[in-house]
C-alpha cells in the first residue's frame, strides 16, 4: 500500500494465510497522522469489522509523531497485537506506546517474528 502518493512504499498491510493482519513499516519511515489514518482504515477494510490479531513489524522506524500515536491508540477491532522490532530503540518505542495508552486488546513486544506469530495464533 503506497501512502501520500510518495515514490516509495511507507507501509504494507495484508491478511496472512493464518488469519492475522500483517503490517510492515518501511525501515526509516516517518509515521504521521496521514499514514496512521490510512493504515488503520485499510486494516478495518481488510478485516471486515472482525477483531483479528495483528502483527506489526516496526523495525527501525524513524519516528511516529504524537497524532499518529493517538490514532493507533484509539479503539479498533483487534483480538491481540504483536509489535516486532529489532533494536533496543524499537523496544523503547513499543514500551512507551503501551505505557501511554489503554489497549482494547493484549499487546506484546517481540524481537522474533516467529515468536510473535506463535503468540498471535495461540
Amino acid at each position: 500500500m503506497e501512502l501520500n502518493g510518495q515514490e516509495r512504499t511507507v507501509v504494507t498491510i495484508d491478511l496472512s494465510r493464518h488469519g492475522y493482519l500483517h503490517v510492515r513499516w518501511t525501515p526509516g519511515a516517518v509515521v504521521t497522522a496521514t499514514e496512521a489514518t490510512a493504515m488503520k482504515s485499510r486494516a478495518v477494510e481488510i478485516s471486515s469489522g472482525r477483531a483479528l490479531p495483528m502483527l506489526v513489524e516496526m523495525s527501525n522506524l524513524e519516528w511516529v509523531d504524537r497524532r499518529a500515536r493517538e490514532i493507533f491508540a484509539a479503539p479498533w477491532p483487534l483480538a491481540r497485537m504483536a509489535l516486532v522490532g529489532a533494536s533496543p530503540v524499537d523496544e523503547v518505542i513499543a514500551i512507551f506506546y503501551a505505557s501511554q495508552h489503554d489497549h482494547s486488546c493484549p499487546t506484546r513486544f517481540f524481537t522474533s517474528v516467529d515468536e510473535a506469530v506463535t503468540w498471535l495464533t495461540e
